[in-house]
């Protein structure tokens, strides 16, 4: 009579904790998840009320192949995230990124949608070109670029982007332009010195942690044959056997962005010369030596926003994707 009961107590239990089972499978599985899949289920699961589908995808222009696609709002956000920043940064950073690139993609599709089809981008909202818009690497990019890696890294950000898709920057009740760059002079630059537009949430503030970056500091050396070509094209007046006529004054902000400088008795902005010369940022002295010119160049990026690497380090610092944001874009509101 005994094993009857517990036999019958044995079969109610398992009844009761077969749906937990179900719903938490072993952790260990994590990784083998596939990911496509995931974001369909995503999608389907946090869907809005009818009239309302059509905000769940991004058309994104493929700029190297010539083509446009339409995926998921989580699926495009994944793609940026995973084209910006590395997808070891810590998850604060990875989720203020997230936040950025899902703020762009919307401003940018309301855009379009206002101002009718862009010849530039037919059929879609978003270039993946990251010096028109900003990147996105689709999965199979993303495989590619991460190898081995794939499965952890697409996780990391799939985890982290989820947590906050849907979040977006806005000041006085206006999407941002939520700029981005890699790595800073230890100080971000105003909109202002950059573009020539005044930005007021886009204002200079202090990112020290993009001092320690081991890639703060980089070199360009040129010959001067090299140096004079590209001067040439740019219409400067150079005499290769007279370096004494290569460079002249020089003028910078606060935050060592070359905001002009002479080469041949010409004016050039530091951004001129940074495309130019294939700098990393216009931040940069130049100095000439016995064989040709050195440059030294400061941070990584045009220098306005969110530093990456900066954010990188506030989160292991301990700050959270929301101070992170609101320390880079002054007065902005984080915002559903």
């Amino acid at each position: 009579m005994k094993s009857f009961v517990y036999l019958f107590l044995a079969i109610i239990l398992s009844l009761v904790l077969t749906p937990v089972i179900v719903k938490n499978p072993d952790p260990s599985t994590a990784d083998t998840t596939d990911y496509s899949s995931l974001v369909e289920t995503t999608k389907k699961d946090n869907s809005k009320p009818s009239g309302e589908d059509s905000q769940e995808e991004i058309s994104v222009y493929l700029s190297a192949d010539k083509n446009v696609i339409t995926v998921s709002q989580l699926e495009y956000v994944c793609g940026a995230v995973a084209a910006e920043m590395p997808a070891s940064y810590h998850e604060e950073a990875l989720k203020a990124q997230a936040i950025a690139c899902y703020t762009n993609a919307v401003r940018l599709k309301k855009e379009a949608s206002e101002g009718g089809e862009n010849a530039a981008l037919p059929g879609a909202h978003i270039s993946n070109d990251s010096s028109v818009h900003q990147g996105y690497l689709t999965k199979a990019q993303r495989q590619e670029k991460w190898g081995d890696s794939f499965e952890k890294y697409e996780k990391r950000i799939n985890d982290a982007v989820s947590k906050v898709l849907g979040y977006k920057l806005t000041y006085k009740g206006e999407l941002c332009v939520a700029a981005f760059h890699a790595i800073s002079t230890g100080k971000t630059e105003n909109a202002q010195t950059v573009w020539g537009t005044n930005i007021d949430y886009l204002r200079s503030v202090k990112s020290t942690g993009d001092t320690l970056s081991p890639s703060y500091i980089t070199t360009v050396s040129l010959t001067k044959e090299q140096f004079c070509e590209t001067a040439a094209s740019l219409g400067a007046n150079v005499d290769i056997n007279d370096n004494s006529t290569w460079l002249g004054n020089v003028k910078t902000s606060d935050c060592k962005t070359v905001l002009s400088i002479e080469i041949g008795g010409k004016t050039f902005t530091g951004t001129q010369v940074r495309n130019s010369y294939s700098l990393k940022s216009a931040a940069f002295t130049a100095q000439v030596t016995q064989t040709g010119v050195t440059f030294k160049v400061y941070g990584y990026g045009h220098a306005v926003g969110m530093s990456q690497y900066g954010a990188d380090y506030m989160a292991r610092q301990g700050s959270n994707y929301e101070e992170i944001l609101k320390h880079y874009y002054k007065g902005a509101e984080i915002t559903e």
